[in-house]
């Protein structure tokens, strides 16, 4: 990602932070913790992440391993994000985790560790300058999961955009996603200005 792209978003965040210290939704940028959970959810039930090898890219502060721990046991969770806050609370909070690791990072240009299950959720919202970068960090998932990505974008039909955040095309996206992966799902019923892509690879 683009060095001013990555300015605006970090502070967007730290606005935020100082604006919802304590709430991580709301600090994160989301409308609330009911909307971060009910794409957890969507994510969490389109594949099985029971005994897996997890990678999150936008992690924040590690929410969405909070939300695995109350229906499942990963065997290991690695979170990437580029907000150095974010992953410094996180590494707190599951430093008695064994089965857990934090990278900071851009994931868009960071090595990043294979695993079973690729997952970004809201990560991938932002504006880009560069065209692509997109369907880039979406390929880099793909190459970078053993069995499946899971991630969701703003739809384009319902979420006005802004300077910050950018909306898709769910048939568009899902297109492209195809020619990569024959075996893909798009998800689309959890939220209006919201939908979430499935790439499951064949064994």
């Amino acid at each position: 990602m683009h060095l001013l792209d990555r300015l605006s978003i970090r502070l967007y965040h730290d606005e935020r932070l100082k604006q919802y210290a304590g709430d991580h939704a709301r600090s994160l940028g989301w409308n609330s913790t009911e909307s971060q959970f009910i794409r957890f959810k969507t994510i969490a039930q389109a594949v099985n992440f029971d005994g897996k090898r997890v990678l999150d890219l936008g992690c924040g502060y590690g929410d969405f391993k909070t939300f695995l721990d109350m229906s499942c046991c990963v065997e290991s969770y690695t979170g990437v994000d580029q907000q150095g806050s974010f992953v410094k609370q996180a590494k707190k909070h599951f430093e008695h985790q064994h089965n857990c690791a934090f990278i900071k990072g851009d994931f868009s240009s960071t090595k990043l560790p294979t695993a079973d299950i690729v997952v970004a959720s809201g990560s991938l919202n932002y504006r880009a300058r560069n065209k692509t970068y997109h369907a880039k960090v979406i390929r880099t998932m793909y190459e970078k999961a053993e069995e499946a990505v899971v991630f969701n974008l703003l739809n384009r039909h319902y979420f006005k955009e802004t300077n910050l955040l950018e909306a898709h095309d769910p048939q568009q996206v899902l297109s492209y996603c195809l020619s990569l992966c024959p075996n893909c799902e798009l998800i689309d019923d959890y939220a209006d200005e919201d939908f979430t892509i499935v790439m499951r690879k064949l064994n």
